[in-house]
């Protein structure tokens, strides 16, 4: 990501991850953090969709909703 091609949005987040964020990358550092963050985020969102309208394209022993629960649970997990 470069900061050429950034655009300034405000963001409210609670302190407390703010906190967590700077301990972890430092100040200097967030910006690129959270954009980071949001494009994975976007990416598995858009992952996540497209393995929901293949519904009926994995074969009988596969059953696509169960793949997309089980995915969903492991993102629970991982939060």
């Amino acid at each position: 990501m470069s900061s050429g091609n950034s655009k300034v949005t405000a963001v409210r987040l609670p302190p407390g991850i703010v906190q967590k964020i700077d301990a972890m990358v430092g100040k200097g550092n967030r910006s690129r953090f959270i954009a980071e963050a949001v494009e994975r985020e976007l990416k598995r969102r858009a992952r996540l969709a497209y393995v929901e309208g293949a519904e009926g394209f994995f074969d009988d022993d596969l059953d696509a909703l169960t793949f997309v629960n089980h995915l969903r649970a492991s993102d629970e997990w991982i939060k």
